[in-house]
């Protein structure tokens, strides 16, 4: 799945195969979310990727009952801000069996990036949850 924007096609390749992975400025030290070419805070296009521990919490959330499109059979499910351990705020689908146990500050952890349907999509599992 090319986007025609090399920076994203490196972002969903690495998700399809479960890294998560950003790129890092090697000028100012700045994580970059979301991926692209220049970094958002000095410019630089002195990029290089870093492998992420997966590991974040819950920062704010929603549950969606009433998807439409391809989420119409899909309710309720969740998307969620999470907080990476390494710093950037990402928004994501949680996987979470119940979601109305769901709670902020809940910890969580990359479930993986290829959806049954084949698309790439960044998702979370909470911490404990069988995968």
């Amino acid at each position: 799945m090319s986007t025609q924007d090399p920076v994203l096609d490196r972002f969903s390749a690495g998700l399809a195969e479960r890294r998560l992975e950003l790129p890092r400025c090697a000028d100012c030290g700045t994580l970059i979310w979301y991926p692209r070419a220049r970094c958002p805070h000095c410019m630089s296009a002195n990029l290089a990727w870093e492998a992420l521990s997966g590991e974040g919490t819950v920062y704010s959330y929603t549950i969606n009952r009433r998807g439409q499109g391809e989420y119409a059979a899909r309710d309720p499910f969740v998307i969620a801000y999470i907080e990476l351990a390494e710093g950037p705020r990402v928004l994501s689908h949680v996987d979470v069996e119940d979601p109305e146990t769901l709670r902020v500050g809940d910890p969580v952890r990359f479930s993986g990036g290829l959806a049954q349907d084949g698309k790439v999509r960044l998702r979370f599992e909470p911490e404990g949850q069988e995968a």
